[in-house]
C-alpha cells in the first residue's frame, strides 16, 4: 500500500468514527419506525419498492399502496433508483435508514475534503473543516422528519469536485461528477437537483476562469461532456420524473423570505423541537465558531471567490425579503419554478464557506513568529472546529430523543384491496395489504374520482349483466383476471390509469382516470401489465451512459486525454451514444401521452366555464393589469362558519406569474365596538383574508387561457369573527403585496375602495 492509499484509509477511518459517533445514540432504536407525518409517505415509497422486489420478484415500477396507485419511479420523493436501495432489501427499511445516514455522512466528509483540497494546499486544514458541512443542522432536521432522501445532498461536494477536475482536463472528473449526480437524483434528490444545478453552473464558471486562455476551449468541451453524462446517467430517474411532473406539475406559490437575523439564527441557534416538529432556528446549525473561522479566512486573497459565492447563496436564501430578490428571478425559470424554501440555499453557502474556513486554519498559524505561536494558534483553531463538530453531533443526539417512534405491524391479507386510508398513518397500510386513498404528495396526484375503498372486488365488470370477473393473481406490476363476457364490455380495475398499462386482450382505457380494459366477448384470462416506456427508455439511456463512462475511464487510465487530437470523434461518439439510444425509443414511441393536468378548483368544480353562474352578481370591473372581473357569488357563513366564494374573471393580456389575488374580509365600520376579552388571543376578529396566487391549487392565473372565463372557487373560515356586517373586497397585484395594488380603471357595477372591488357582503350573528 502506497503512502497516498494509507493516508486515504486513515482519513476514511477518522470520518467513519465521526459518523459512528453521530449514529451511536440511534442504535437502540434502529429497528423502530419514525412516526413523523412526512416519514409516513417517504417510508411507504421505500417499503413498496422493497415489497415489489422481495415478495413479488418485480422491478418497483408501480406503487399501488398509495393515492390509488402511482408511478413509483416517477415519484419525486422515492429513493430506490440508487445503490443504497440494496441496504433496504438486505436489512429492511428501518435498519437500512441508519446505515444510509452513516454511509452518506462519510461520503459527505470525504467529498468535502477532496473538493477543498483542490484549492487549499494544507491537507490538515481540509481534514479538520470537512466534517462541518456533512454534519450540519439540516441533516439532523432531515433525520428527525424522516427525510432520508435529503442525505443524498451529501454527494454535492463530489459533484463539484468532478466539475473542477473535468475543467482541469481530468477524465476522472467526468466519471465522478456524473455518477455522484445520478446517485443523488436516484436517491430522491430530485428537489435538491435545481439547487445543485445553480451550484454546478457557478462551480463550472469558477473552474473555467482558473484555466489559462489556451486551455479554456478544452475545458468547455470537458464540462459539456460532463453535463451530458450527468443527465444521461440519471435518465432512468429523470425521464419518469419528467413524465410525472409534466402531467401533474408541482405548483409553488407565495413569496417566502428571511431577514438577515433569521438567516443567522438558522446557522447558530441550538436546534430544538416545537409542536412536534423541528423549529426554524438552528435548522442549518454550524455554530458561531465556524462563522468566525470563515470571517478570519476572508483576509486571504484565495478566499475572495468562494466568499462571493457564499454571498450569492445568502442572497438566494433570503428569498423575497431582499430587493431585488434573486430567488424571485430564479423562480421565473421553468426548471426552478417549483422551488419552495429559499433557506435551503444555506446548505450551499455552508459548503462554499468551508473553503475560507480551511484557509483560516492553514494561514493564521503561519502569520506569527515562533514555534510556540504556531502551536498555540493551531490548538485554538482546532478546538474551535472540535467544538463545532461536537455541537453538531450533539444536535443529532438531542433531536433524536424527540422523535416519535413506533412499529409497523405486518398482518397482510392475501388479497390486495384499496381502503379509504389515513395519510398520517400511510406507512402502515402496506403491512395490512391495503392501499391508502388518502393522498398527501408533494405534487397534485391525479386521482380518479371513481376510486373506492369499499369494493367487494378490486376488479369488476361495469355491467354485471354483460359478464363477470375474478382475480387469478396479483402483483404491483401485473394483474391477471379471468373475465367471462357474454358481450363486449368494460373491465374496471380499482387503481389509477397510467399510459404505461398494457393488456394481453382488449384495449386499455382511462375511465375518468380509472384503469379499465375494453374486452370482446368470451371467457379468457386477461393479463394487465405495467410497462412504462419512460422507464424502459430511461434504463437503456442510463445503461448506455454507464458503458460509455467505463470506456472513457479505461481510455484515461492509458494516459489518453478524451479531447486530444485524433480522439475527438471517438469521445464525441461516446458522449452522444446514450442520446442516440433515446432517439431510437422516441422514434418508435407508441405509448399515449398522459393527458394535461385538469384545470379545476379545490372543491372539484371546473376552473374554466362558458359564463358566470346565473345567480352571480354582475360586476364588469377592469383593472390596470389585464384582468376583468365579470361577476362574483358569495354563500354563507354556513353552520361551520365557512364562507364560500366564486369569482368569475378573464385574463385579457399577458400577466406576470407573480400576480396574486388579494381577498380581504373586513368588518364594516360604524358598528358596535368589539367587546374586549381578558385574553387578547380570544378577542373576536374583524379582518380575514383569502389571498392566493394559484387557482384551486391547479394553475397560476398567468397560465389561464386568454379570454376564457375562469371560475376561481375558494373559501374563508370566519369562526372567530365578531358580530356584525362584513364586506368582501377583491384586488390584484404582486403576490408579495409590497408593490401596492393594481388600479381599478373601470369599476363597472362594483363598489371600489382603495383599488379593491367589493364582491359580496354577509352578516355574522
Amino acid at each position: 500500500m502506497g503512502r497516498l492509499a494509507e493516508r486515504t484509509a486513515v482519513r476514511l477511518a477518522l470520518f467513519a468514527l465521526l459518523a459512528l459517533a453521530l449514529v451511536w445514540t440511534f442504535l437502540p432504536s434502529a429497528a423502530w419506525f419514525n412516526e413523523f407525518r412526512d416519514a409516513q409517505v417517504l417510508a411507504l415509497h421505500e417499503r413498496a419498492a422493497v415489497d415489489a422486489v422481495r415478495r413479488f420478484g418485480e422491478l418497483p415500477l408501480w406503487d399501488p399502496w398509495y393515492c390509488g396507485g402511482i408511478y413509483g419511479l416517477g415519484e419525486p420523493q422515492s429513493r430506490f433508483a440508487s445503490p443504497p436501495f440494496l441496504l433496504s432489501l438486505l436489512f429492511g427499511v428501518e435498519r437500512a435508514e441508519l446505515l444510509v445516514v452513516f454511509l452518506f455522512t462519510v461520503v459527505g466528509m470525504e467529498g468535502t475534503y477532496r473538493w477543498i483540497r483542490l484549492r487549499v494546499n494544507d491537507s490538515t486544514a481540509a481534514l479538520r473543516i470537512a466534517p462541518v458541512f456533512a454534519l450540519s443542522g439540516h441533516f439532523a432536521v432531515a433525520y428527525f422528519r424522516g427525510w432520508t432522501n435529503f442525505f443524498g445532498f451529501e454527494l454535492v461536494p463530489f459533484i463539484l469536485y468532478g466539475i473542477t477536475l473535468a475543467a482541469r482536463g481530468r477524465t476522472s472528473g467526468i466519471v465522478v461528477g456524473a455518477i455522484a449526480f445520478a446517485v443523488m437524483v436516484g436517491f430522491g434528490g430530485t428537489f435538491a437537483a435545481p439547487l445543485v444545478a445553480v451550484a454546478a453552473v457557478i462551480e463550472a464558471a469558477r473552474a473555467l476562469s482558473e484555466q489559462p486562455p489556451s486551455r479554456r476551449l478544452r475545458a468547455l468541451a470537458m464540462l459539456a461532456a460532463l453535463a451530458s453524462f450527468m443527465l444521461a446517467a440519471s435518465a432512468v430517474r429523470l425521464l419518469p420524473l419528467a413524465e410525472t411532473l409534466a402531467a401533474q406539475p408541482r405548483i409553488m406559490a407565495g413569496t417566502p423570505g428571511h431577514a438577515p437575523k433569521k438567516l443567522l439564527f438558522f446557522l447558530i441557534k441550538s436546534l430544538a423541537t416545537k409542536d412536534s416538529d423541528a423549529a426554524d432556528p438552528g435548522s442549518f446549525y454550524v455554530g458561531a465558531a465556524f462563522l468566525a473561522l470563515v470571517a478570519l479566512g476572508g483576509s486571504d486573497r484565495k478566499s475572495i471567490k468562494p466568499l462571493v459565492v457564499v454571498v450569492v447563496f445568502l442572497w438566494l436564501a433570503a428569498g423575497y425579503a431582499r430587493k431585488p430578490a434573486l430567488f424571485a428571478l430564479l423562480r421565473e425559470l421553468p426548471v426552478f419554478s417549483a422551488l419552495r424554501y429559499p433557506e435551503r440555499f444555506l446548505w450551499l453557502a455552508i459548503l462554499y464557506a468551508s473553503e475560507p474556513a480551511a484557509n483560516a486554519l492553514a494561514k493564521l498559524p503561519r502569520l506569527g513568529d515562533g514555534k510556540r505561536w504556531r502551536i498555540g494558534a493551531n490548538v485554538v483553531l482546532s478546538l474551535a472546529v472540535v467544538l463545532t463538530i461536537g455541537s453538531e453531533i450533539q444536535t443529532f443526539a438531542s433531536i433524536n430523543k424527540e422523535r416519535e417512534l413506533g412499529v409497523v405491524a405486518v398482518a397482510r391479507r392475501e388479497d390486495f384491496r384499496q381502503a379509504r386510508g389515513n395519510r398520517w398513518l400511510a406507512a402502515h397500510y402496506d403491512g395490512i395489504g391495503a392501499g391508502s386513498l388518502s393522498c398527501w404528495e408533494t405534487h397534485p396526484v391525479t386521482m380518479s374520482p371513481k376510486l373506492r375503498g369499499d369494493l367487494l372486488a378490486e376488479e369488476y365488470v361495469v355491467d354485471p349483466g354483460v359478464g363477470h370477473a375474478k382475480r387469478v393473481s396479483w402483483s404491483p406490476n401485473q394483474i391477471v383476471v379471468r373475465a367471462s363476457m357474454a358481450s363486449a364490455g368494460r373491465l374496471m380495475v380499482n387503481q389509477n390509469w397510467h399510459p404505461g398499462w398494457r393488456a394481453s386482450v382488449g384495449t386499455v382505457v382511462s375511465d375518468d382516470g380509472l384503469l379499465a380494459v375494453d374486452l370482446p366477448p368470451g371467457e379468457r384470462d386477461v393479463t394487465i401489465s405495467f410497462r412504462p416506456r419512460s422507464a424502459l427508455a430511461g434504463g437503456a439511456v442510463t445503461a448506455a451512459a454507464l458503458a460509455a463512462l467505463v470506456l472513457l475511464g479505461l481510455s484515461a487510465r492509458r494516459g489518453r486525454s478524451p479531447f486530444r487530437r485524433g480522439a475527438v470523434v471517438r469521445t464525441a461518439a461516446l458522449v452522444l451514444a446514450p442520446w442516440a439510444v433515446l432517439g431510437v425509443f422516441v422514434a418508435g414511441w407508441t405509448e399515449p401521452r398522459y393527458p394535461p393536468a385538469p384545470m379545476k378548483n379545490a372543491n372539484g368544480t371546473p376552473a374554466l366555464v362558458v359564463a358566470p353562474a346565473p345567480d352571480a352578481t354582475k360586476l364588469g370591473a377592469q383593472f390596470e393589469l389585464p384582468i376583468v372581473v365579470d361577476a362574483a357569488r358569495l354563500n354563507g357563513p354556513d353552520h361551520l362558519s365557512n364562507v364560500t366564494l366564486d369569482v368569475y374573471l378573464r385574463r385579457t393580456g399577458a400577466l406576470p406569474r407573480t400576480t396574486g389575488v388579494f381577498v380581504h374580509v373586513e368588518r364594516r365600520e360604524g358598528q358596535e365596538p368589539i367587546p374586549e376579552t381578558e385574553d387578547p388571543k380570544e378577542k373576536p376578529k374583524d379582518f380575514f383574508n383569502a389571498d392566493h396566487q394559484v387557482v384551486g391549487g391547479s394553475f397560476y392565473l398567468s397560465d389561464a387561457p386568454l379570454g376564457y372565463v375562469v371560475q376561481d372557487a375558494f373559501g374563508v373560515h370566519v369562526g372567530k369573527a365578531a358580530r356584525g356586517t362584513y364586506d368582501v373586497w377583491l384586488a390584484f397585484g404582486h403576490v408579495s403585496g409590497r408593490r401596492g395594488r393594481a388600479k381599478v380603471v373601470a369599476p363597472g357595477k362594483g363598489v371600489v375602495d382603495d383599488n379593491r372591488v367589493r364582491i359580496g357582503t354577509f352578516f355574522v350573528r
